[in-house]
């Protein structure tokens, strides 16, 4: 099934910064310093364990996307709020990538959002979040070149009045809406303001336990549900694949086998700028779905979303690899 039509597009470079006037995909949401330690396991209320092999790396939703993507050879654009403190060799590695940065934008007095993960010896996580200069989001302009300049708009993590705005204008301009507020469905959007923001949108991305908790805020039963509101469900279950639900189909993806497991930050995150270099190279559903696995399995052998970025050449060799489910 093809969903979606590429369309070409030129690029534009300067000394200082990459402007384009047609990006095939802008991304808001999170630019932060990933701190991540490892633990043999969660401790329980009022106890301690110990942290081990403490990482600092270049995070965030929106820039693990947005980096990877660029990665990948797909033009993008990133909007995002970060502090006076944001390192100057992290903007310089996005704009190595190619990532278009015009609205990547300095909040005077503000800090740069920074997550501490940890990550127990079966990989699950938790992690806490200070969002910095994301929260003063909601008084400042919209950025709209990003939404302006592409044709695929990544509606992440970031205030929900912020959002909402993005994905308004993204709709107004006929673009691709794909919703994919994350871990943040839980603590920060209510149902009224995940409905508002999904009303405005095309694509939503989901994990299972956010998947649940949208069918909750909707009172809904069925995953299928969910598409009298959008017109694709692309469920990422982590290790057992994805799941991909239209009107017309209901598409069961497996997984790409790492060559082993390091890390799982941004695993996420990397399946999604995967499955956005398919659309941007034309490719089917399914196999832009096949891509994002490829693509989330490197990023699971090294420490952080961002460390170790593949080449397409060696998702493409690497989605050969498949696991049929």
């Amino acid at each position: 099934m093809r969903f979606f039509k590429y369309l070409g597009y030129n690029t534009g470079h300067s000394e200082w910064r990459i402007l384009r006037k047609n990006n095939f995909l802008g991304v808001y949401g999170h630019t932060a310093i990933d701190i991540i330690y490892s633990s043999d396991e969660f401790p329980r209320p009022n106890t301690c364990v110990e942290l081990k092999g403490r990482k600092e790396q270049y995070g965030g939703t929106g820039a693990n996307v947005a980096r990877i993507a660029a990665s990948l050879g797909v033009p993008t654009a990133l909007a995002s709020h970060v502090g006076d403190d944001f390192p100057k060799e992290f903007m310089e590695s996005l704009r190595e990538e190619g990532v278009d940065t015009v609205d990547v934008v300095k909040v005077r007095g503000q800090r740069t959002p920074f997550v501490i993960m940890i990550s127990d010896k079966g990989h699950n996580q938790i992690g806490f979040v200070e969002q910095g200069a994301v929260l003063e989001s909601e008084k400042l302009p919209l950025r709209t070149h990003t939404v302006d300049s592409s044709q695929f708009v990544h509606v992440g993590t970031g205030r929900p009045t912020y959002m909402l705005k993005v994905a308004r204008r993204a709709k107004r301009k006929k673009r691709t809406v794909c919703f994919d507020p994350a871990q943040e469905l839980h603590y920060v959007y209510t149902p009224e303001t995940f409905k508002q923001v999904l009303e405005q949108s095309d694509i939503f991305f989901a994990n299972s336990s956010e998947l649940e908790r949208a069918k909750e805020y909707l009172n809904l039963k069925e995953d299928p549900e969910l598409l009298s509101y959008v017109k694709m469900v692309i469920h990422t279950k982590g290790a057992d694949g994805s799941r991909i639900l239209t009107a017309d189909d209901d598409l069961i993806v497996g997984a790409i086998p790492p060559d082993k497991v390091t890390d799982t930050t941004g695993a996420g995150d990397a399946f999604r700028a995967g499955f956005y270099a398919g659309l941007s190279k034309s490719l089917p559903i399914e196999e832009c779905a096949w891509i994002g696995a490829s693509v989330a399995s490197f990023v699971v052998e090294s420490v952080g979303a961002q460390s170790a970025l593949p080449s397409w050449d060696m998702v493409q060799r690497r989605a050969a690899r498949r696991k049929y489910v």
